[in-house]
């Protein structure tokens, strides 16, 4: 049968195992994603193989590559599985309910601000529409904006500083950033003070493989730098060695300058100002989900509000 002549649960189900596989990188990750053996898996995708009457992907000791018509199955999937997540959400809002599922793809250790919207949004989604399905993913932030881009979410939030054409961009909070140095740094001692800023041009600091430092950071354009990291933890780990200076969220560092094992760089001098953005794709209307839970965002990102009432 050629999924022209019919589409059936099974054939959903062998999509969606394909589509974790796609977006996992490979078989090994994705049986961690499903909780399932990689024999099923295997047996999986040649069944859906066998199904389609197509070879979807390379696979062997080159590791799992696409083909051509695996790519263009892949990117239909996204759009059947977007097409039904809102014609579930069209008949949930005609019979006065919240329905569907939300992918959000969020930027790591977000959750240290607790100034920002997003738990409260969450938590007033669940609130309009108890049986809603939430999926979060933890990204870097060029990672959210192809997530975004290719479908496979529906929402980012994150720290975007070049924003793509295609995609729009909407501010949610302010995320400033200082320059920190951690115990036993030679500027430990003296972060405080105006020696500092003569010592500063001496310290190793850590880049962000994810940002445009000189642009984004320009003050500390011209340190040396023998360590990248792709997260905020990463850079942390480092600041904490005592042998790195680098850049971090004034509110995920706050538990390190509490208890003494952070300084900020001669009285925040390098702090510099970021912002928190919601980012979605042009063109594509957004699910009944999407915009409930982007009204929840902007009511908890302007204002306490109680979340009680529907947006």
């Amino acid at each position: 049968m050629t999924p022209l002549q019919g589409l059936a649960r099974t054939d959903l189900h062998l999509l969606s195992v394909f589509m974790t596989i796609v977006e996992q990188g490979g078989f090994s990750a994705a049986q961690i994603a499903l909780n399932v053996s990689q024999s099923t898996i295997s047996r999986q995708m040649r069944d859906l193989e066998i199904r389609l009457g197509m070879r979807l992907a390379q696979r062997g000791r080159t590791g799992f590559r696409l083909t051509d018509e695996g790519r263009a199955v892949y990117e239909a999937a996204v759009k059947l599985f977007r097409a039904i997540n809102g014609f579930r959400g069209e008949v949930g809002a005609a019979k006065g309910e919240v329905s569907g599922a939300l992918s959000l793809a969020v930027i790591d250790n977000w959750i240290r601000d607790e100034t920002g919207p997003l738990i409260d949004a969450l938590a007033a989604l669940k609130r309009w529409g108890p049986a809603v399905h939430i999926n979060i993913h933890s990204l870097p932030p060029d990672e959210i904006e192809r997530a975004v881009l290719d479908g496979r979410a529906d929402i980012g939030i994150g720290v975007f500083h070049q924003h793509r054409p295609g995609l729009r961009y909407d501010l949610m909070s302010a995320d400033p950033m200082d320059l920190y140095c951690g115990s036993g740094h030679p500027l430990f001692a003296d972060a405080g003070s105006d020696a500092a800023l003569s010592q500063i041009a001496g310290a190793d600091y850590v880049r962000r493989s994810y940002l445009s430092e000189d642009r984004v950071a320009p003050l500390v354009s011209g340190l040396v730098s023998t360590a990248t990291a792709n997260q905020m933890e990463g850079v942390a780990f480092l600041i904490l060695t005592g042998r790195y200076v680098g850049y971090l969220p004034i509110s995920y560092a706050a538990g390190w300058l509490g208890n003494g094992r952070m300084r900020s760089v001669h009285n925040s001098t390098y702090q510099v100002e970021t912002h928190i953005e919601s980012v979605t794709r042009k063109g594509v209307a957004p699910s009944q989900v999407a915009d409930y839970f982007m009204a929840a965002v902007n009511r908890f990102g302007i204002s306490e509000a109680d979340g009680q009432a529907d947006p």
